[in-house]
């Protein structure tokens, strides 16, 4: 591998860090239009997160209710049978 094909460690100048600073505390103050919009957005990415992890746990939750009703109408068909074959057979006693 040559040396232009490898990636540079890049380092954050310090004045960099200090300047990125000031701009986060005059932004407000120059544009408050713009910091309104990136307030916004900040808060509907998070509003966004809560519902997805909501909709998460409904669906979650969703599926265990589906399973427990398959469950209830699996026990709910064998005590219909059950019921059909004991009328069944007292029909055939009784007839008999």
């Amino acid at each position: 591998m040559t040396v232009e094909h490898q990636t540079r460690q890049t380092t954050v100048h310090p004045l960099r860090v200090r300047i990125a600073a000031i701009a986060r505390k005059a932004l407000p103050r120059v544009a408050p239009s713009y910091a309104r919009y990136r307030v916004r957005r900040a808060e509907t990415a998070a509003t966004i997160g809560r519902l997805e992890a909501d909709f998460a746990h409904v669906r979650e939750r969703h599926s265990e209710q589906i399973e427990r009703l398959e469950d209830l109408v699996r026990e709910l068909i064998l005590a219909v049978e059950s019921l059909r074959r004991s009328a069944a057979a007292r029909d055939a006693d009784g007839e008999g």
